[in-house]
């Protein structure tokens, strides 16, 4: 693995960065207070290209890989402590690819090129009231109708269901066309936003404050059939691509994040005095340090590679999919276990300034606690690890 970044993706990486400090991170407290992504921080991701950069070229995106995304996540995740923006960065982008590699050619031109100029969002629809990750339980189906397919059912516990609602989109919806067939009768679609046919419920989070989160019922939705994302009963095998490609981004945010409050710890240790010199000088919290330090650098070098081997596996050069399956649950694993302890550690050195409302690291804190359950928690992401490593006859 190459980690030299090419000069395109340094320029990115750059004007990110540029872009999270003068435009994002100065409107924090303005958005934590609303509850709400600003619409202006929208329309200027939407410029910048980020909030559809997997979006292919010919219908207005970068069409970026997997490796690239990272590296934006990274920035957005240093920007935003509270994760909100992050979440729209990696919803968006990650359920937007699967559309890309197995949407139909009429849905793609019809939606791609929206979600490309912000107009429209995109987001995941899987986890229901009673079922998270087990999706072989879930009730949601998709019947035929004269048309195409009638969708009706309940999902819980999803993102961006505000942004959708307001600006358009829908969601890549895990749905039952064969009920006797278990996760063999599962299929994949992209369920539009019709108000009149969905109840939103909204759900207030414990961080994420800038995030729009709820549960939603749908009935009697009728979509034509090129909303259906691959093949019929397919869609258990090709909803993991979507997920594995938001753990990654996921991962990578969780790096982002760590790292801006180690930095704002250091700085704190160093101007800040106890018993007559900085406490920076002061071993216990010199060691705290260096292991929060380390473990960040491990985790974000696991999380690239994982990205990297998500790349080649999706172009068919290397790995099959259980290796990348693998590599992605370590990374987000790592990350985001590792990135909390050093968010806590670092919000511990600022004494009780870390445990006011004002400090950035209560605010990721409580953010970066959504990562160990987000798109699997951090149990199935142990599960995966174990699965790859014994062999499947020994996870049972």
């Amino acid at each position: 693995m190459d980690f030299n970044l090419t000069q395109e993706q340094e320029l990115l990486k750059e004007t990110v960065r540029k872009f999270g400090e003068t435009e994002i991170a100065p409107r924090i407290r303005d958005m934590i207070a609303k509850r709400r992504i600003p619409d202006e921080i929208k329309r200027k991701m939407a410029n910048l290209g980020i909030l559809g950069m997997t979006v292919p070229e010919e219908y207005g995106g970068m069409g970026a890989d997997a490796f690239t995304t990272g590296i934006v996540a990274e920035e957005i995740g240093r920007a935003d402590p509270t994760a909100s923006i992050p979440v729209l960065f990696l919803v968006n982008n990650a359920w937007t690819y699967l559309i890309s590699k197995y949407g139909t050619a009429e849905l793609k031109e019809d939606l791609l090129p929206k979600v490309a100029k912000g107009k429209n969002f995109v987001g995941i629809a899987s986890t229901e009231p009673n079922y998270g990750s087990d999706l072989g339980s879930m009730t949601s189906k998709a019947e035929r109708g004269k048309n195409g397919f009638i969708l009706s059912g309940e999902k819980s516990f999803i993102s961006l269901v505000r942004d959708i609602a307001e600006a358009g989109g829908g969601y890549v919806t895990v749905l039952k066309t064969d009920s006797a067939k278990g996760t063999n009768g599962i299929s994949l679609f992209f369920m539009p936003y019709v108000k009149e046919k969905m109840e939103i419920t909204p759900i207030e989070e414990m961080g994420r404050e800038g995030s729009s989160w709820g549960s939603f019922k749908f009935s009697g939705l009728e979509v034509g059939s090129e909303n259906l994302l691959g093949e019929l009963n397919k869609g258990f095998k090709i909803v993991h691509e979507g997920f594995e490609f938001a753990r990654g981004l996921i991962a990578m945010i969780s790096c982002g994040a760590a790292n801006k409050s180690i930095e704002n710890g250091v700085e704190y240790m160093k101007a800040r005095k106890a018993f007559g010199k900085e406490i920076a000088r002061y071993q216990g919290l010199q060691f705290d340090l260096a292991n929060d330090v380390a473990k960040i650098e491990s985790a974000r070098n696991v999380s690239l590679k994982a990205l990297w081997m998500y790349d080649l596996e999706q172009k068919g050069l290397k790995y099959s999919r259980f290796e990348v399956s693998k590599q992605i649950a370590i990374a987000k694993y790592t990350a985001t276990t590792w990135a909390f302890d050093a968010i806590n550690d670092a919000l511990q050195w600022q004494g009780a300034y870390g445990y006011s409302k004002d400090c950035p690291e209560e605010w990721a804190l409580r953010g970066i606690r959504s990562f160990m359950l987000a798109e699997g928690s951090r149990e199935i992401m142990k599960m995966i690890i174990a699965r790859e490593t014994l062999g499947k006859e020994y996870i049972k």
